[in-house]
This record gives structure tokens, sequence and C-alpha cells, in this order.
């Protein structure tokens, strides 16, 4: 019995191989990851623009989800290394922290919403470049993003590093929030968590100096409020009840509804990849919704 198991678990991967894959399961298993490769901004004219995105919240936004090792680039579409504090051409994992030297990291990255958001926003959008600031951080209730708190304030820091290596005509357009798994745990968080998250939107504009700055949310995985992660997660319902209605409690807001995006990774709580593409196209069909208003 155990040659046999040994035969069929060698035959599943010469298949794999053979099969030419290219998809990796992301830093989180030590796959190779895409090299980085500088970002140019030297064509960019005096008069065009680079709308800046920034991404927060827990780890559906960092991503889960396989990784293309051949991914298709913009050269438009840039991001802003959590790591090398610099500009590179966007590819997924936005989180990873792998240098150009060192691509493999494990630190929990996968393709998340934020490459798919750019590419449906490029060209669209009025900005002839885009720019990402990865800064989300895998299961952190929303409290880590409270006043003085590490996550909040390495996010301001980032929006000032980035827009301090970006050309002068950059402009911060509009923060992403993918969170809430974190604070589905128990009654006394949920209680909390509207005050918290209206707070959150009111304090990034006022720290950012935008009073307008949209803010764009996320239901979580509707797949959380069945069977095992039920338990564990028993709130998850009330809290997309919350993000789904932040636009009556704050202007400038909107929050993609993404329950019925049921694929998953395996784990019925982090996102697939292609579930990720669909979100990134619905975070940038809200965003353009809102600057055509």
């Amino acid at each position: 019995m155990r040659n046999y198991w040994f035969t069929v678990t060698l035959l599943m991967c010469l298949g794999m191989l053979f099969a030419g894959d290219v998809h990796g399961q992301g830093s989180r298993g030590g796959s190779e990851q895409p090299a980085l490769t500088a970002a140019d901004f030297s064509t960019l004219k005096a008069d065009e623009t680079v709308g800046l995105f920034l991404l927060v919240g827990q780890s559906n936004m960092k991503g889960r989800g396989l990784i293309d090792l051949e991914p298709v680039v913009d050269p438009r579409v840039k991001f802003f290394h959590l790591g090398e504090r610099n500009w590179f051409v966007a590819r997924e994992p936005l989180h990873a922290l792998g240098t150009p030297d060192n691509v493999v990291r494990n630190d929990n990255s996968g393709t998340g919403p934020g490459t798919s958001f750019a590419h449906s926003v490029i060209g669209k959008s009025g900005d002839a470049r885009i720019g990402l600031i990865p800064a989300a951080e895998g299961g952190v209730p929303i409290r880590r993003y409270a006043p003085g708190e590490r996550f909040y304030v390495r996010s301001l820091e980032m929006v000032a590093q980035a827009k301090e290596l970006a050309p002068p005509k950059s402009e911060l357009r509009a923060i992403l929030w993918l969170q809430g798994e974190s604070d589905a745990r128990n009654a006394e968080q949920v209680a909390a968590y509207e005050a918290q998250l209206l707070d959150l939107i009111d304090r990034y504009r006022r720290d950012l100096g935008d009073p307008e700055l949209p803010f764009i949310a996320c239901t979580i995985g509707s797949f959380i409020a069945e069977g095992s992660r039920a338990e564990r997660f028993p709130y998850s319902e009330s809290i997309n009840e919350i993000l789904l209605r932040l636009p009556e409690k704050r202007e400038h807001t909107a929050c993609i509804d993404a329950r019925d995006i049921t694929g998953h990774v395996g784990d019925a709580l982090h996102y697939n990849a292609e579930a990720q593409v669909e979100i990134g196209r619905r975070f940038a069909k809200a965003y353009l919704e809102m600057i055509k208003k």
C-alpha cells in the first residue's frame, strides 16, 4: 500500500511538471515569485498624473491565491514594495517581502485584488499611471488600525514615502479596504466594529489631508458563515451588514458586495486567485462610478 501511494504521488507530480504549470502557491509555500522590475517614470509627460491607491485590511487584501509565475504585466501599473520601499512594475504577490535578489520569502502572500483592480482602472480614470501601495496585514482586527497602532502608522508612512519617490503629479485617489474576518469572532468586537470603521475613515481623511478621499470596502467571504468556519466566525454576516451600510454613514464611500463569490483556496477562509481577480474588477467598477459623479 505504501508503494502504491508513493507511485500515485510521483505520477501526479510528473503530470504537473510536464503539463507546464506556471502557477505557484505564492510565498506562503516558498514558491519562486516573479522577478521584480524597477519602475521607470521617465516616459511620463509633464502634464500626466499618477493615481495612487492604498490597499489595507487583512489577509484577503494581501491575498492567498495562486500566483502566476509568468504574469501579464502592464508597465503603466506600479506598486510600492513593502520591504524595499521603492517603486516596481506591479505583479502578484503585491504584499510579498521578497527582494529583487531574493524573490522567495515565506510571508504568506499570494494573489489579491490589487493588480486586477489597477489593470481594470488604467486608461479609464484619467491617470496615465496607477501606483498601488500595499499595506495590509494578515489576521489583524480593525483595532490594529487604531490611532498610533503599528499598521495604521505603517500605512501612513508608506503613503508619504511612496509620494516622495513618485513623480510630482502623484495623488492618493482612494483607499481600498478588505477586512473583517478577525472581528467576526465575538459579539463585543462586532458591536464596536461600525464605530471603529467610521473613525478609521475619518482619521485617514484627516491625516492624509483629503476630507473627501474615497474609501471603498468589500464584504468578507460568505463561505465562512457555513460549516466549521461558522463556529469560529459566528458574526460574519453581521460584519457584512455593517460594511454594506457604509455609504449611508459616510459620503464618498462604497462597499462592493462579494457575497456571491464563493471560490476559495480550500480553507473556506481565503479567496482563490479567480475570486480575487473578480473582486479587483468590482473594486475598479465602484471607483470608476464614484469619480464620474
